[in-house]
């Protein structure tokens, strides 16, 4: 049995006539009622060659491997009574197009396929186009059925090959775009697994204030997990207590937000004030992304160092640079009608003779332990500096010349009650001071230094042990 393709023939009498523009219109309104091809295209597809190409049955047929299932979408004018495999006769269609082209098959010429449901259908012409698959494979086939044999086979192999091509692409676009929606879908899972374990703060909060993305760093570096957050009656406002900081953040991530790092102090669940740096990018949603870096180990790291660089490494009190630097700054607020102040420059007795008998390490116990006696007689705003050696500088906020001489009045009797170990005796040390107030006169602060000093020189002149109060004009 030999397939034939029909060309355009002269219409017998008895055929029945082909509407070449009916065909031509159905074929480009199938192409054009879905944007995809799948169950329901075909089942389309198929009803559509029935009603609006002039065709008494249709079906799709999908064979493509060998070890794939066979699917074919029959239209429902081919549901016949009584016995015939429908199945059987699309796969004999089928197996006739392992060839490669277009079939018309007819009754009269004994070419379409000897299956009971064809008899029973009675069908008087078949024509078919092959749908082809990956590098020639054959994918399936689109039919057409006739009960009366058409004119003129042509227009509707020309219609199912425009039709088979359009199923063709769409069919082995099919796989490319499910491999690559599983790339997307990988990428999006490993941006998911990167965003959620990055070692920085990433969150999102929509217009209404909910929190709508919290990565894992958030979660533990605050301390609430996005659904506390979102528990509250205003999120951000578990962050930023104060009303007009809040408001600050809120403008920080409006229309127009700034991707350039800011520095923000949000508290924690524990109630630690956190100094952290955010750079916020609105993403094409319209959504704003909050980045961040949480800095306040390394702020903290900073103001170490800044601290240390100002403190006098033996005794923890504030070294040369930093209380002469406090000195003037008391000096500019006195000045411009500030507070006044008073300054004691003190000076440990005899200390020669401690490091000659006990060596460093015991001039340097000393000196620590006048330090911890003298700290201990001073307010939280005043100051306490060492100049060298075993000279340091007293500086009381708001403190007249009686008040600095009871503050060496106590320094004194504690370094009398309070006696250091020195080689295993106990040594009382001694101290002079003098003390020296600021006057409207003190230009500079070598103007304060210079008044002290003097007392200081007096007190160790009248036998140490004992406070000067440097007295104006003197």
């Amino acid at each position: 049995m030999r397939a034939s393709v029909l060309r355009n023939q002269p219409c017998a009498p008895a055929d029945r006539p082909v509407d070449d523009a009916r065909v031509l219109r159905a074929v480009g309104g199938i192409m054009s009622a879905s944007s995809s091809v799948d169950a329901r295209f075909f089942g389309m597809l198929v009803e559509r060659c029935v009603t609006e190409m002039g065709a008494d049955g249709a079906w799709a047929h999908f064979h493509n491997e060998a070890d794939s299932p066979v699917q074919t979408v029959f239209s429902t004018s081919c549901q016949v009574s009584g016995r015939g495999d429908l199945a059987a006769a699309s796969a004999a269609v089928h197996a006739l197009l392992r060839g490669g082209a277009a079939l018309y098959l007819e009754k009269r010429s004994a070419s379409l396929p000897q299956t009971p449901w064809f008899a029973r259908f009675g069908a008087a012409a078949c024509v078919a186009y092959p749908i082809g698959g990956d590098e020639g494979a054959l994918a399936g086939h689109l039919a057409l059925l006739f009960r009366a044999k058409p004119g003129r086979a042509g227009p509707y192999i020309h219609a199912l090959q425009a039709l088979g091509a359009f199923a063709r692409h769409a069919l082995l676009d099919r796989p490319c775009r499910d491999r690559e929606a599983d790339g997307l879908r990988e990428v999006v899972a490993q941006y998911e697994a990167v965003f959620q374990t990055a070692p920085v703060l990433v969150n999102v909060f929509g217009d209404d204030g909910k929190c709508l993305l919290w990565n894992e760093e958030c979660e533990r570096r605050f301390g609430w997990t996005m659904e506390e957050v979102n528990a509250h009656p205003e999120p951000l406002a578990l962050f930023y207590p104060d009303p007009a900081v809040r408001a600050q953040v809120k403008a920080s991530v409006g229309a127009e937000p700034s991707r350039l790092f800011r520095e923000w102090h949000p508290l924690t669940r524990s109630g630690e004030t956190l100094s952290t740096i955010w750079s916020n990018t609105r993403m094409p949603n319209g959504r704003v992304i909050n980045i961040g870096l949480d800095i306040t180990e390394r702020k903290r790291a900073e103001a170490d160092i800044v601290r240390l660089s100002r403190i006098d490494s033996l005794t923890g009190c504030w070294n040369r640079a930093e209380i002469l630097d406090r000195l003037s700054q008391r000096l500019v607020w006195a000045n411009r009608g500030g507070a006044g102040f008073t300054a004691m420059m003190l000076d440990l007795d005899h200390f020669k003779q401690v490091n000659d008998c006990h060596g460093h390490l015991g001039g340097d116990a000393a000196l620590q332990h006048f330090c911890e006696l003298l700290r201990a007689c001073l307010r939280e705003n005043d100051a306490m500096g060492r100049l060298g050696g075993e000279e340091f500088l007293v500086l009381l906020d708001e403190a007249d010349a009686r008040a600095g001489h009871a503050v060496f009045e106590r320094l004194r009797f504690c370094l009398h009650a309070q006696p250091i170990s020195l080689g295993g005796v106990p040594a009382v040390l001694t101290a002079s001071a003098g003390i020296a107030v600021f006057g409207p006169g003190d230009a500079t602060a070598t103007d304060v230094l210079r008044r002290a000093d003097q007392a200081l020189y007096q007190a160790k002149h009248r036998g140490r042990d004992q406070a000067v109060v440097h007295q104006a004009g003197a």
